[in-house]
């Protein structure tokens, strides 16, 4: 059971450091159309999340743990709008779940070359992101798939 639940962390780390720190610049990628889940994410992932404002919730939550912890807040403090980061990283999550593409941020590497990012202060964003799962009654299992598709862009965050 511990090691399932390191390795769930690792994946949840992962994911959740993407997801937070995608969220700073401009690039824009619309589209209308819901895309096709990425790989290992259920279909019906975003209804479990309870749709858009669902995610919108979720990551409202997110953001109100990251701004509680003194490991991580200060990086959102110094270059982020807490606003437009909630905005931007709604509309990525929503898309990683299977919604429409309506992603208007930065790439992860653009957003995040200059803030010197570390695997702890990633890890930080991880633990949040399990904190704001719990506290929006998501099952464990739908959290952990987000987590895991936003996992490659570790080596895009942390930079230090």
């Amino acid at each position: 059971m511990e090691v399932v639940m390191k390795r769930t962390s690792k994946i949840f780390t992962a994911l959740f450091g993407a997801m937070l720190f995608f969220a700073s610049a401009q690039t824009a990628i619309a589209a209308e159309q819901p895309t096709n889940p990425i790989l290992g994410v259920e279909s019906s992932s975003l209804a479990k999340f309870g749709g858009r404002e669902g995610v919108h919730n979720w990551v409202e939550s997110l953001f109100y743990y990251i701004m509680l912890d003194n490991r991580i807040n200060h990086i959102f403090k110094e270059f982020g709008n807490v606003e437009r980061q909630v905005f931007l990283n709604t509309q990525l999550e929503t898309m990683v779940l299977g919604g429409p593409n309506e992603y208007q941020g930065a790439s992860m590497s653009a957003a995040h070359a200059d803030l010197g990012i570390t695997m702890t202060e990633f890890n930080a964003v991880v633990e949040a992101a399990y904190n704001a799962c719990e506290r929006n009654v998501i099952a464990y299992h739908s959290c952990n798939q987000l987590i895991n598709a936003l996992a490659p862009f570790t080596k895009d965050i942390v930079t230090r």
